[in-house]
């Protein structure tokens, strides 16, 4: 295994994919953790020093496709110290270290003890349900990923999450119904789930969610429907969050809030939240008035992608919210 520079070239985004350009961002392979370091990291005797996150990357087979990943270790744990672990899914079109520079989330992720890994699709898509990227397993490939980690890895298996945008969010709300009980939250951005599949995650078992979404979008629709031409049909943003919350056991009709509009970007947040529900979930929807396909508080991507709003991060926002929330 070899660290380098990837060098960055290409548009911000491929016109009609939903997803990001990783050409675009310079990705700097800082540490590359061999065998002998990752198991000094696993039984905890690495120093409590301010370290950048130990980063690799590695392959696994999965149904017989061979699958890669990147993934970001905490510089140090207390020995035997069990380790969340956030999966971050990129959009369609992108890879996982495009969506690692994007989003921002390795620092503060692992600054607060969490292991992340950004996988990739099988050419650059997830199988969400909505019928791209059918023909791959995405749900089996994550199972296999999970069970690779905690074979070597002290994974904490009751604080497991799941965020990504737009067809990486469409698979964080696949997983959360296809492998119940597996996460204790998810955090989709400018995604909705496959129309396909609201069936069964009606059947799930509970799990907290907090989800982003702009009204502006113009590659995932707000109010659910089409996506694009051929590319399947969602749910609307506050069905998304109802069907949720069915499923959690919460209390109709959302408290809605509006956010202090600090940043005049052209963007509102309105905040939505289901309380009442069982075992200390959450359900809770961060609507973007004016936002486009974008993550709150991250780079600017184009006008063809819309708005990004300064009044929100989305990074730390759900960072606090996976904080809270772990499996009863």
């Amino acid at each position: 295994m070899k660290c380098g520079k990837v060098a960055s070239a290409g548009p911000l985004w491929r016109r009609g994919a939903a997803g990001f350009n990783p050409r675009v961002f310079p990705i700097l392979l800082r540490h590359c953790v061999s065998v002998a370091a990752l198991a000094l990291w696993a039984g905890g005797a690495l120093p409590a020093q301010s370290h950048p996150a130990l980063e690799s990357r590695r392959t696994i087979q999965a149904g017989g496709v061979e699958r890669s990943y990147l993934l970001h270790l905490p510089a140090s744990r207390g020995a035997g110290r069990p380790v969340p672990l956030l999966l971050v899914f990129h959009g369609a079109g992108g890879e996982g270290a495009g969506i690692a520079s994007h989003t921002g989330v390795t620092g503060p992720a692992t600054a607060r003890g969490y292991a992340v890994v950004y996988p990739d699709g099988v050419g650059r898509r997830w199988n969400d349900g909505r019928g791209a990227g059918a023909g791959h397993d995405d749900v089996e490939f994550v199972r296999t990923l999970l069970d690779s980690l905690g074979h070597e890895l002290p994974v904490d298996p009751k604080r497991i999450y799941a965020t990504g945008i737009s067809n990486g969010a469409g698979l964080a709300y696949r997983l959360a119904c296809d492998l119940p009980g597996t996460f204790a939250a998810i955090a989709p951005v400018a995604g909705a789930p496959a129309a396909a599949i609201e069936e069964r995650c009606a059947a799930t078992r509970p799990v907290s969610v907090i989800s982003f979404q702009g009204t502006r979008d113009r590659l995932m629709p707000y109010e659910g429907g089409n996506v694009s031409i051929r590319r399947g049909r969602v749910l609307s943003a506050h069905r998304s969050a109802a069907l949720f919350a069915e499923v959690n056991g919460c209390t109709p009709p959302p408290a809605v809030m509006a956010e202090p509009d600090t940043v005049k970007d052209g963007t509102r947040v309105r905040r939505s939240a289901y309380g009442g529900c069982r075992e200390g979930r959450e359900v809770v929807l961060y609507t973007i008035e004016g936002g486009g396909h974008t993550w709150p508080g991250g780079p600017p991507v184009g006008r063809l992608v819309g708005r990004v709003s300064r009044d929100l991060d989305a990074t730390h926002t759900m960072l606090d919210f996976f904080d809270r929330h772990s499996q009863p």
